[in-house]
């Protein structure tokens, strides 16, 4: 039987339908995406405030994960502040930037943006469609069949959507339009070729090996291709942090931070560094002990069974070696690692965290490299921090964040603005004169 298409989504976000090609799919959103390009800027931000504010209150979609998070990232101001740092203007101003007295540039969508969505985060898709929907793009996401139950409903929702604007009613179906869900098995080397060639824009979310391998796809010269590869995160904590009557409070946020997505998100902590102080690195596994219990029940989802093997076995060699030691519940909520090697353990995940004492936290800045995305840095004083967090930057570490932050999906993201960077800067020449 050979290989199809499966189209969750096009134009009716309840369809299913069978294809062995893209292109009805394409000429369909080329289509669909020019009434996403004519509407303003702000009615789409304000369709997806006010889709932010209805989800959390639909009982049917209270079993997504990550929908409450999903929901204040969708707030009008968070909106705005994303519009803003990507395309350098408030939304609904229509004057173009000017670049000099001559010059002006205005920015217009790449077209279609074609996403290859991982499977580890269910709502990574439909972050990575706001971004793209922001830039008035049409999306396709190449979605592994388990996400249709989180994204499908989502876009339901967000189809029935309506604001009313100065008299004037708008649909979400503005943005559903020009959005499909599709999948198809990443063996079919011709499926692929032709889905990366249907891109404007590509936007690949992935594991190393997937990432070389869409990277090297056949795609159109003027197509961008945005990667967000695998990436790894940890936390530093200084001496002064430690001391302080805050530690308790940054501990518990850490604690989030490990638990949020069984840690397969690229900014869950792994490995946590605690310069030596006064307090025993033991007492202070203890106290990230006390973090994790006080977490509530709803947070820790049942783990893959892959995933629990390897926290089990993790669990053995520590078990097992007199020079290490470890901290455990009698189920597997969570697994602290205590060892005094210097390193950036590789991930476990499941909630196994890696806890170590370093005499100086200038002793970690050895081991950043660009695979480090998310620092959680706990620091008290401010001048020692600028200079630490330069000093990562400047290593390759692409965020920098509080205890309990490391998860908001921010922009920049990955060293990148990702909305600039699915749309076009046109030049426009302003001058009287004559060329």
């Amino acid at each position: 039987m050979a290989d199809n298409i499966v189209i969750y989504s096009g134009g009716c976000v309840a369809r299913e339908r069978f294809s062995d090609s893209f292109i009805g799919l394409v000429r369909e959103l080329e289509e669909n995406r020019r009434t996403l390009f004519d509407c303003p800027d702000e009615i789409i931000i304000h369709l997806l405030a006010q889709f932010g504010k209805e989800i959390i209150k639909d009982p049917s979609l209270v079993s997504i994960p990550g929908l409450s998070y999903l929901s204040l990232w969708l707030r009008r101001e968070n909106l705005h502040g994303i519009y803003h740092v990507n395309f350098e203007k408030i939304p609904g101003t229509k004057d173009p930037i000017s670049v000099d007295s001559r010059i002006e540039m205005i920015h217009v969508p790449r077209g279609i943006v074609c996403h290859w969505i991982a499977g580890n985060i269910p709502l990574l898709g439909f972050f990575s469609l706001v971004l793209a929907a922001l830039g008035k793009n049409a999306s396709i996401l190449k979605i592994h069949p388990s996400v249709y139950k989180y994204l499908n409903p989502l876009l339901q929702k967000l189809e029935q959507v309506i604001v009313n604007i100065d008299g004037v009613s708008y649909s979400g179906s503005i943005i559903t339009s020009a959005v499909s869900l599709v999948s198809f098995p990443g063996r079919a080397e011709s499926l692929s070729r032709d889905f990366s060639l249907s891109a404007d824009c590509r936007v690949i979310y992935g594991s190393d090996d997937a990432v070389q391998t869409i990277s090297s796809l056949p795609h159109q010269v003027h197509a961008d291709t945005i990667v967000y590869g695998p990436k790894y995160s940890f936390a530093v904590f200084d001496k002064d942090a430690i001391s302080s009557p805050d530690f308790p409070s940054m501990l518990k946020k850490l604690a989030q931070d490990i638990v949020l997505y069984n840690q397969a998100a690229c900014s869950s902590p792994h490995t946590v560094f605690f310069e030596k102080s006064f307090i025993h690195l033991h007492d202070i596994a203890e106290q990230l002990k006390s973090a994790l219990q006080s977490l509530p029940e709803r947070m820790f989802y049942p783990l893959d069974e892959g995933i629990a093997i390897s926290v089990i076995n993790t669990r053995a060699r520590y078990l097992l070696d007199s020079s290490k030691d470890i901290l455990i519940p009698d189920d597997m909520k969570w697994t602290i690692c205590i060892n005094d090697i210097v390193s950036l353990e590789e991930p476990v995940q499941g909630r196994c965290v890696f806890v170590k004492e370093v005499l100086d936290i200038d002793q970690v800045l050895p081991l950043v490299t660009r695979k480090v995305q998310t620092v959680a840095l706990g620091m008290a004083d401010h001048e020692r921090k600028e200079k630490y967090v330069r000093e990562l930057a400047y290593r390759g570490v692409d965020r920098v964040m509080a205890p309990g932050t490391m998860h908001e999906y921010t922009q920049p993201w990955d060293g990148m603005l990702g909305a600039g960077r699915m749309v076009r800067w046109i030049a426009v020449r302003i001058s009287k004169e004559c060329c």
